[in-house]
């Protein structure tokens, strides 16, 4: 076995955490929600198939789908432009472009970088173009090259734990050049050296994650066939250890979404929203929801909270400090009605 700091800390005598060993029950008779929701302005553009992550304090958004008057996909085209929001002034500005288009681009950062992974390359009558390559920039730069990844992937959840960035699951390029499911677990080690983890228990793309106590919970999702004609959404969900690189599986998701967020707040993972595809895959005939869930790691237990005012999927979800913000997305189910709100969602103390 070669050595990496991940098999020290592997190694090093820690012993395993039980998931999901206390089976709670929902608690009775509790009628209020314990979240509350707010509308705040909006981003200049409606964008969807986003994943923002937190930087220096500030919410930022790369790339994704927006309405174009030149569309490549059903009115929407892939951009290069990056937003910044301030949860001080509640407001957006622009922030420096990416050096090529990008939808579906993943987010994640540490206290050094904010990096932009993978995600699709789109042009009219090729779309769904999966890329490997990394970049990142810090406070006050522009988006330089980083470390590609091993293999191309987008769709992915993306997450931070002690500096290292993972990027798990998610769509990746077959032998055939098809983008397939991917169960690939990747971790990005003191900003310079991709290392293989743990792969997931299932092949999947399009799930949400969050970290909680230092592990990273994913649920839901969805897995295409082969031949990328059916589609078929998942509740599956786990959780991942990284002191003893391992994950475990915990309670479903109570539906089966993909195109959801997850995000941790008051030491619980709270998903929302998400899309399920109509008969045969046909995402015409789907479903787009608006539930908030909650999921409760020492009970393992999943709670229906709440409900946004319209329908979400392909939006994008961070917390600063107390305080998740859910950001554009579209209200109905794949290309359709891209959003440009925002909203505020706080846990009731």
């Amino acid at each position: 076995m070669n050595f990496s700091r991940r098999n020290f800390i592997k190694f090093a005598g820690l012993a395993p955490l039980l998931y999901g060993g206390i089976v709670g029950m929902a608690e009775p008779g509790r009628k209020k929600s314990r979240i509350s929701l707010t509308s705040l302005t909006g981003l200049d553009s409606p964008i969807q198939e986003i994943y923002p992550a937190v930087f220096k304090g500030e919410a930022y958004v790369a790339g994704g789908f927006s309405p174009s008057p030149k569309p490549i996909f059903y009115g929407l085209s892939p951009t290069k432009y990056t937003y910044i929001f301030s949860p001080k002034t509640k407001t957006w500005r622009s922030g420096p472009a990416l050096p090529e288009v990008r939808h579906h681009l993943g987010m994640a950062a540490n206290s050094k970088y904010l990096y932009g992974i993978g995600g699709f390359y789109g042009q009219k009558g090729s779309v769904w173009q999966a890329k490997g390559t990394v970049h990142r920039f810090s406070s006050g730069g522009s988006w330089v090259s980083a470390p590609d990844l091993p293999q191309p992937m987008a769709e992915s959840v993306y997450a931070n734990i002690s500096e290292d960035i993972h990027v798990i699951g998610g769509k990746s390029p077959d032998d055939l050049s098809r983008n397939a499911d991917t169960k690939s677990h990747y971790i990005l080690i003191d900003n310079t050296d991709w290392e293989m983890a743990a792969p997931t228990a299932i092949r999947r793309n399009s799930a949400a994650g969050a970290v909680v106590e230092n592990r990273i919970y994913v649920v839901g999702g969805r897995q295409v066939s082969s031949d990328g004609r059916k589609a078929r959404n998942l509740s599956y969900s786990e959780v991942y250890d990284p002191r003893i690189d391992k994950w475990e599986k915990i309670r479903p998701l109570p539906e089966a979404v993909a195109g959801l967020t997850a995000s941790s707040l008051n030491g619980r993972v709270i998903a929302i929203g998400g899309e399920a595809f109509g008969p045969n895959g046909n995402w015409k005939t789907g479903t787009a929801y608006s539930v908030v869930w909650v999921y409760d790691p020492i009970s393992d237990q999943w709670c229906k909270e709440a409900l946004l005012n319209e329908a979400r999927h392909g939006h994008g979800a961070v917390v600063i400090d107390d305080t998740l913000y859910i950001i554009g997305g579209a209200s109905q189910v794949g290309p359709q009605n891209t959003l440009a709100s925002v909203v505020q969602l706080r846990w009731n103390k």
